[in-house]
C-alpha cells in the first residue's frame, strides 16, 4: 500500500494520522465503497447472515498491510474484526482470525463498543503457540494498559470519547461499564477505535514472531516502545534501555575523537538497540551533572565541525563536499551506519529525524529511531553489543550463544563467533 504523505494528509477527511515519520505516516484510512453479503454473525453458533462491509486500510507499516472491518446488518447489530486483506506474521493472523471481534452498539445518538483490548491470561508466558482474549482496559490508565503512549488523546482528538455506559444511554443498562464511544456520524471512528483497542498492540507482541528473513525497506518500521513518544516525554523519562542521549556525533567525553571519525559510542548504541528491545537515541542532548536535568543544546557545533573534517583528503573522498547543514548532517550518519553497521539493518529498522528545540533544522537535536532487528547485528569489527539499563555492553563471546538462542528464538541457523570458532578447530 502507498504510505499517504503528509501534504495530502491535510486534505483528506477519511485519513487518521496515527504517527508521522520523515518519509511518510502510518495512517487508517476509510475506503468509501462498501461491499454485500453474507457475514458471520457476532453470536457463537448463529448462522451467517446479509449485512454491509466498511473497510479501514491501515497505511505505512512496512512488512506488515491489513485492513480491518465494520460488519453491520440489517438487524443492526455490527462489529469489528480485521479483514482477510493481510500480509504479515502467521502468529498475528492466527490471533484475529475468526476470533477478537468486537462489538459495535448504538442508540440514536452514539455508537460505542465495550472499553476492553485483548490480554494474555494472568500468569501466562507469551509463547508461540499463546493466545489473547478480550479482557477489560482499566480508564485511568488507558495508555500504559493498551501500550501506545498519548492513544487516549489521539481517540479524543478524533472525536472518541471513554466513559460509562449509563453516562451516554437514555436508560440505565442492566450491566454498567466503561466504554468508548462515539457521535454516529463519524464514519472513522470504529476503524480507529479498533486499531488502538486491538490491532497495534497485537501487532507490536507480534514482532517477536514474524518472519525470520531479513526485508529490505524505504519506510520507517514500527518500533516496541518509543517510537509515539515526543522529545520532552522521552527526556522526562531519562536514560535507560531504550533511550540514550549523546551530545554529539563526533565528540565523546570519555575520548578525544578526531574529526573524521564518528563517535564510536554511537555505533555501540545503535547495534545494542538492535540486538535489545530497539529504542531512541537523540543526538545533541546533554546531562548537566549537578541537577541530572537534559539540556537540549542541538547539534549546531557537529555543523561547523564537518566544514572542518573536510581538511582530511580521506574524508572528503568518502563523504564529499559538506555544508554545515542538517541534511549533510543526515547524510554522514546514514553513511556512517550503512558503512559500520550494515545498508539491510539502515533500511529495514532505523529512522533518523529531526526535532525542532526553536532553531528548526539550524540547530536541532538528531533524533534516531531504532527497531529490534531480525537477526543477531554487529558493529564492522564483528563486536556484537546489547542494551542493558541506561548502558551498552559488549556481549562476552561465551554468553552469545545463548543470549542470540533466546533473542531469537525462531531463527534456526544464527551465525555465531563462537560456532565459526568452534568449526574451525
Amino acid at each position: 500500500m502507498e504510505i499517504v504523505k503528509k501534504e495530502r494528509d491535510l486534505n483528506l477527511t477519511n485519513t487518521v494520522i496515527i504517527k508521522e515519520f520523515p518519509s511518510g505516516s502510518i495512517s487508517l484510512n476509510k475506503d468509501e465503497e462498501t461491499s454485500n453479503g453474507l457475514f458471520q454473525p457476532l453470536g457463537r453458533g448463529e448462522e451467517e447472515k446479509e449485512g454491509t462491509a466498511h473497510q479501514f486500510f491501515v497505511n505505512g507499516l512496512p512488512r506488515l498491510k491489513a485492513s480491518i472491518n465494520k460488519v453491520q446488518f440489517d438487524d443492526g447489530d455490527a462489529y469489528l474484526s480485521l479483514n482477510r486483506n493481510f500480509a504479515g506474521s502467521e502468529w498475528m493472523w492466527d490471533q484475529f482470525n475468526k476470533r477478537l471481534n468486537l462489538g459495535v452498539y448504538s442508540n440514536q445518538t452514539f455508537e460505542f463498543v465495550n472499553l476492553k483490548m485483548p490480554k494474555l491470561k494472568k500468569g501466562s508466558a507469551q509463547s508461540r503457540t499463546s493466545s489473547f482474549t478480550w479482557q477489560n482496559i482499566d480508564p485511568s490508565n488507558f495508555d500504559r494498559e493498551v501500550g501506545i503512549p498519548n492513544a487516549e488523546s489521539l481517540l479524543e482528538d478524533n472525536g472518541i470519547k471513554i466513559g460509562k455506559k449509563s453516562d451516554i444511554l437514555a436508560e440505565s443498562p442492566s450491566r454498567d461499564g466503561y466504554v468508548a464511544y462515539w457521535e454516529i456520524d463519524n464514519d472513522l471512528a470504529p476503524g480507529l477505535v479498533y486499531f488502538i483497542l486491538a490491532f497495534l498492540p497485537i501487532a507490536i507482541s507480534s514482532s517477536a514472531y514474524s518472519k525470520p528473513e531479513i526485508v529490505v525497506v524505504d519506510e520507517p518500521v514500527l518500533t516496541r516502545e518509543t517510537m509515539f513518544y515526543t522529545l520532552d516525554e522521552l527526556l522526562s523519562a531519562g536514560e535507560k534501555d531504550t533511550i540514550e542521549c549523546k551530545s554529539s556525533m563526533y565528540f565523546s567525553a570519555k575520548s578525544k575523537t578526531p574529526p573524521t571519525v564518528v563517535n564510536h559510542e554511537i555505533i555501540r548504541a545503535i547495534v545494542g538497540m538492535l540486538n535489545a528491545k530497539g529504542g531512541t537515541l537523540l543526538i545533541g542532548v546533554s546531562e548537566d551533572k549537578d541537577s541530572k536535568n537534559y539540556i537540549k543544546k542541538g547539534i549546531k557545533g557537529d555543523f561547523e565541525w564537518m566544514e572542518y573534517a573536510e581538511e582530511d583528503p580521506k574524508w572528503l573522498k568518502r563523504m564529499g563536499p559538506l555544508t554545515p547543514t542538517w541534511e549533510d548532517y543526515q547524510k554522514v550518519l546514514r553513511k556512517e551506519i550503512m558503512d559500520r553497521i550494515g545498508r539491510t539493518y539502515f533500511n529495514s529498522c532505523i529512522v533518523i529525524n529531526f526535532e525542532d528545540i526553536g532553531f528548526g533544522k539550524e540547530n536541532p537535536v538528531a533524533r534516531v529511531d531504532i527497531e529490534p532487528a531480525p537477526q543477531p547485528a554487529s558493529d564492522r569489527s564483528g563486536n556484537r553489543h546489547i542494551r542493558f539499563a541506561n548502558g551498552t555492553q559488549l556481549l562476552p563471546k561465551d554468553q552469545e550463544d545463548e543470549y542470540f538462542r533466546n533473542r531469537f528464538p525462531n531463527l534456526d541457523n544464527i551465525e555465531r563467533d563462537v560456532n565459526k570458532k568452534a568449526e574451525i578447530i
